[in-house]
């Protein structure tokens, strides 16, 4: 049996008496399994009562003895700390003491240093003056290498010698010995780094490197090699009869070569190969103001001053990939000194380059004469100038990345947008010139000219569509092809930041188009040229309306014919005969129309955007000027007869028929001034009930109907 369980605080008498009776559900004799479990809990109690019986008589014997010891051990643990507390005192008193005899000691030892140093300092200025004469005989007899020895035997002196009385004269001596080794010393080494010869060089640089004049060395070699290409320059770039750019080429051969031939030479004396890079980028520096007048004398001569900038540039980059292939190593550091040193000279061109590409827009502008006694000669020679602007645009984005990585991006796009405006302004003539053309009857030949303006000015929209395209591709491009260096790379990738920047700042509130201004400006022209075929179609319907007379039959107001008896006035139906016969003029026009002349529609109108034919869209712009036109000259009828009521009524109604068959329908307006115009007088009122007010109004006061 398991009494675990009666420890528990969670114990219940009954749960567990009731599980006891389940888990022995068996037994048959219910009386028997309890009285068994009784006695055996009884059993237990009782082995239990002698259990702690036991336990507290053992307790009880063990306790006198356990009370003693811990007396015992109380007595010794006061006895340890008063022990503990002496050693502590004694202690503190030998560190006391002991503190007072080591400061003496240490004292003493550093008297004991210092005498030893001025012992020895002593014997050494003793020798002072005679290490300085025979160093002095040395390079009297220009004796390089046992100067170096008796050098070294100085520089120990003088170094034991510190903090002695004359330590400034010493100083001065040194210096004067240093450099009188290295005045002896130059000549030689300079010859032997021209030679290229290593093991005297390597010697050489050992007697710098004791006399502590390494970087005077490396400087050294860095002039030798530096006026060595300084004069190749000269000599390549005075020679007649040389082509500019192969004295360039021949010029950064020169300077890849010794590169080349130079690091491995530098590892070996210097243990460095950077050297060669330093002595590059000094020579160039050199020769910026030379390189940049012998560039701008080329330049003068050049018919193609683009094409001789844009190899010069591309001269440069080659080069600076070339020369990274070169090098063993780069750091980042001198990515900046490199960059210098190779395209500064370069920038001025750079920023002369927008004058030349505003000097050509500008020709440009000059060889596009409308001064042509034929408008169709002018219309045809914006279409020809559109793909020669496109080549221009797509040409100078080029130009702009190849000759000046972008710098000038901005400056272009500004020169761009200048020509656009002076360009679309010769749009405007044009369109001014068919106005002056147009007479009052219609010339089909000359709204085909007024359709082509107006596709010719969508083409050139989409040319500056295109070439917003290729100016964000370009300046958002993150690499350059691969003949280009990291250079070269950096410098591209930061102009374009700066583009970026720039444009960000000009076209934040604009939606990043680059060309809004000049768009509106383009839109306002479309318009135009639009309205002007809109004006070109309709002058003969304006010029019927012109005539209308509403003087018809004017009868008694008792006096009244059937409707049948009227038929729809001439006006009327030259309108209608005119408006029917416009689709075969209109479809053959703009049945199939370019893309360039569907999207410089839409951008005219709204609803040239619909699924529509462009055709449609127009017939219907007609359409709803004619009606606008229509209500307009019935508003301007003072009085109206039964009998005219009746006529304006017929004509109206011979309109909308017209519209029907156009598969269009007359406007709300006109039909309900139909009702009204046939309404009898004395039905007027609940005829016109849900009529437009104002139609309501009108017609009554024409018709000369009294209101209630």
């Amino acid at each position: 049996m398991d009494l675990t369980c009666f420890s528990q605080d969670s114990f219940d008498v009954v749960q567990w008496t009731n599980d006891y009776f389940k888990s022995n559900g068996s037994v048959e004799n219910k009386d028997v399994m309890v009285s068994s479990l009784v006695s055996r809990l009884q059993l237990y109690v009782e082995q239990m009562n002698y259990s702690l019986e036991k336990s507290s008589h053992q307790l009880m014997i063990t306790m006198p003895h356990v009370i003693k010891d811990l007396k015992i051990t109380q007595a010794e643990v006061v006895t340890l700390t008063d022990k503990m507390r002496q050693l502590q005192n004694d202690i503190s008193h030998v560190n006391r003491d002991t503190g007072v005899y080591m400061h003496k000691l240490e004292r003493l030892e550093s008297t004991f240093q210092k005498i030893s140093i001025a012992k020895h300092g002593m014997k050494e200025s003793d020798g002072w003056g005679k290490l300085t004469a025979e160093l002095d005989d040395l390079l009297e007899r220009n004796d390089v290498f046992e100067s170096k020895t008796k050098f070294i035997d100085l520089k120990n002196s003088i170094s034991a010698q510190t903090g002695l009385p004359g330590q400034t004269e010493r100083a001065l001596q040194f210096e004067y010995f240093t450099n009188r080794l290295e005045a002896l010393a130059s000549p030689a080494v300079i010859q032997h780094i021209q030679h290229g010869d290593v093991p005297q060089c390597l010697k050489y640089v050992e007697i710098f490197r004791i006399i502590d004049r390494s970087p005077q060395l490396k400087q050294c070699y860095r002039t030798v090699h530096k006026n060595a290409l300084v004069e190749k320059w000269s000599k390549l770039s005075d020679a007649e009869g040389t082509y500019d750019t192969n004295v360039l080429l021949e010029f950064n051969n020169a300077l890849l070569d010794f590169v080349q031939n130079q690091q491995k030479w530098c590892k070996q004396v210097f243990h460095s190969s950077l050297e060669p890079l330093d002595t590059i980028v000094d020579t160039l520096k050199n020769l910026q103001s030379s390189k940049q007048s012998f560039v701008m004398n080329q330049l003068k001569k050049s018919p193609n001053k683009f094409e001789y900038l844009a190899s010069i540039a591309n001269r440069d980059c080659h080069f600076a990939h070339a020369l990274e292939n070169i090098l063993i190593e780069l750091p980042k550091d001198k990515l900046d000194d490199l960059s210098v040193a190779i395209f500064m000279y370069f920038d001025v061109f750079v920023e002369q380059y927008p004058n030349l590409e505003r000097s050509y827009s500008n020709k440009m502008l000059d060889e596009m004469k409308l001064n042509s006694t034929s408008v169709a000669e002018n219309v045809s020679t914006l279409d020809n100038c559109n793909s020669k602007i496109l080549k221009w645009f797509t040409d100078a984005i080029i130009r702009c990345t190849n000759i000046t990585q972008n710098k000038s991006l901005v400056q272009l796009i500004n020169i761009f947008r200048s020509f656009v405006i002076t360009y679309i302004g010769k749009y405007t003539t044009v369109q001014k010139q068919l106005v002056l053309n147009q007479s009052e009857e219609v010339n089909w030949s000359l709204l085909q000219l007024n359709i082509n303006l107006l596709q010719y000015l969508g083409d050139f929209m989409q040319v500056i569509e295109q070439c917003e395209k290729k100016l964000y591709a370009s300046m958002n491009a993150k690499e350059l092809d691969s003949n280009n260096s990291t250079v070269c790379l950096l410098r591209y990738l930061r102009n374009n930041e700066k583009v970026r920047d720039a444009v960000t700042r000009q076209t934040v509130s604009e939606s990043n188009v680059l060309f809004v201004k000049e768009l509106n400006a383009l839109q306002k022209v479309a318009v135009e040229i639009h309205d002007s075929v809109l004006k070109h179609i309709f002058i003969y319907i304006e010029t019927q309306f012109k005539e209308v007379e509403f003087t018809m039959k004017q009868h008694s107001k008792e006096y009244n014919l059937p409707d049948y008896s009227y038929a729809p006035q001439e006006y009327i139906t030259q309108i209608g005969q005119y408006l029917l016969t416009l689709p075969q003029h209109l479809e053959p026009l703009l049945l199939s129309p370019s893309p360039a002349l569907k999207c410089i529609m839409q951008f005219c109108e709204e609803k040239y955007k619909s699924e529509k034919a462009c055709a449609d869209v127009l017939l219907f712009l007609i359409v709803e000027e004619t009606t606008a036109m229509y209500q307009e000259k019935i508003d301007e009828i003072l009085c109206l007869s039964a009998s005219g009521a009746k006529q304006l009524a017929t004509d109206i109604e011979y309109f909308g028929n017209v519209l029907e068959e156009m598969s269009l329908t007359l406007s709300s307006n006109l039909q309900q001034i139909i009702t009204l115009l046939r309404a009898p007088l004395d039905q007027y009122n609940a005829v016109s009930v849900g009529c437009n007010p104002r139609v309501v109004t009108s017609i009554r006061q024409k018709r000369n109907i009294l209101s209630c």
